[in-house]
């Protein structure tokens, strides 16, 4: 299954924590705010709580 922006629909890299693209995040959040939600999210990630809840694989 191909990732893609929540926003535009560009195909995004399964590795991404987020749903979102650089463009489209910066354009929401700006730089600064959309780099501080990714290093939150992928270090949720890390310590595994991203999955918390799901009833499907992780």
């Amino acid at each position: 299954m191909v990732k893609k922006c929540m926003y535009c629909s560009m195909e995004l890299s399964n590795e991404r924590v987020i749903d979102i693209c650089e463009r489209c995040g910066h354009g929401v959040w700006g730089e600064k705010m959309f780099s501080a939600i990714k290093e939150n999210m992928k270090n949720s990630r890390d310590k595994g709580d991203l999955h918390q809840g799901s009833l499907g694989e992780s």
